[in-house]
C-alpha cells in the first residue's frame, strides 16, 4: 500500500509540473546626447612681458625674457574651424619720465611661443613686431605677427601657450636713459586660421 501512495504522488507530481518556455524576443533602444556650440575665447595670465635690469653698455644686446607670460585659448565652438593668435606692439619701447619720451629707437620685440598642453593640433610660432605709433594722445598698433594658431580641421579644445622664450634686440648704438621703457602688446584671437 506504501508502494501505492508513493507512486501516485511521483505521478502526481509529473502531471502537476507544467514546462513553461519563454520565446524572448531582441529589442534594441539607442542612447543619445546632443551639445550646443560653446565660444572661441582667450585668456592671458600674467600679462607682463618683462626683460629685467640691465647695465647700459655700448655693447649691441639682446634680452631675453625674464617673465614668461601664458596665454590659454579655448576652441569650445566645435566646429573644427581652426583659429589664429597674433599680437601687435602699439608703440616702441619708451619711457615719458622726460619731456620728450625717449625710445629705445631700433629695438626689435621678438615674441615667440611655446606650447605647454593642448588638446588638439597646433602650431607655435615667432613674430618680430614693427612697433606703431604715438602722436597727440593716439597710438596706432604696428602689424599685428601670428605667434600660435590651429589649421582647419584642429585646435578644439585647451591649448596653452607661453611666451618666455621672447627676445629684445636692443642695438649698442641706441641712447638709453636710466629708466624704465614700456610698450602695449594688444592680443587678438581670430575666428580662422592664418594665412
Amino acid at each position: 500500500m506504501k508502494k501505492m501512495v508513493l507512486g501516485l504522488m511521483v505521478v502526481a507530481g509529473l502531471l502537476g509540473t507544467n514546462t513553461v518556455v519563454a520565446n524572448a524576443a531582441d529589442t534594441d533602444s539607442t542612447g543619445d546626447v546632443t551639445f550646443s556650440s560653446g565660444t572661441l575665447s582667450l585668456s592671458v595670465d600674467n600679462t607682463n612681458l618683462s626683460f629685467g635690469k640691465n647695465t647700459i653698455s655700448a655693447a649691441d644686446a639682446t634680452l631675453g625674457a625674464s617673465t614668461t607670460p601664458t596665454v590659454k585659448v579655448s576652441d569650445l565652438r566645435g566646429t573644427n574651424a581652426g583659429w589664429s593668435l597674433t599680437v601687435a606692439q602699439g608703440q616702441q619701447f619708451n619711457t615719458k619720465t622726460d619731456a620728450s619720451g625717449s625710445a629705445l629707437t631700433n629695438a626689435a620685440l621678438t615674441v615667440a611661443s611655446t606650447k605647454v598642453s593642448s588638446d588638439s593640433t597646433v602650431n607655435t610660432g615667432n613674430a618680430t613686431l614693427t612697433p606703431g605709433t604715438t602722436t597727440s594722445g593716439t597710438t596706432t598698433n604696428g602689424a599685428a605677427g601670428t605667434v600660435a594658431s590651429a589649421s582647419d580641421g584642429d585646435g578644439n579644445g585647451i591649448s596653452t601657450f607661453t611666451f618666455g622664450s621672447s627676445t629684445l634686440a636692443v642695438p649698442g648704438a641706441t641712447p638709453k636713459l636710466a629708466q624704465g621703457y614700456t610698450t602695449t602688446l594688444t592680443w587678438n584671437l581670430g575666428d580662422t586660421p592664418s594665412n
